[in-house]
């Protein structure tokens, strides 16, 4: 009887041998897939970075363009205030003559 039991014994801790063996497979396969994962996340991450450099940089450009804009339309504001004076000026020397 002792041999039976050593025998199951023995049996049962080559099958949990066995058992470690495939979860330890199975781990290292999701593993793998968690490592691919993060390689494409990082990937895509590269990518969006890319992406918000290129929308900063126009952000950047229009604001540029809109402070120029700006700054036209305030000259333009001043000429034509500048025009009216002169305009009234010339009208007030008319209106004596």
């Amino acid at each position: 009887m002792a041999e039976i039991t050593n025998e199951m014994i023995l049996q049962a801790i080559k099958e949990l041998a066995e058992q470690l063996k495939n979860h330890e497979e199975e781990t290292n396969q999701r593993f793998e897939q968690m490592d691919q994962r993060f390689e494409q996340t990082n990937h895509q991450l590269t990518e969006i970075n890319e992406q918000l450099s290129q929308v900063e940089q126009k952000i950047v450009q229009m604001d540029k363009q809109l402070t120029d804009v700006a700054n036209g339309q305030k000259i333009l504001v001043e000429e034509l205030f500048e025009n009216k004076k002169e305009i009234k000026r010339v009208k007030n020397v008319l209106n004596i003559y």
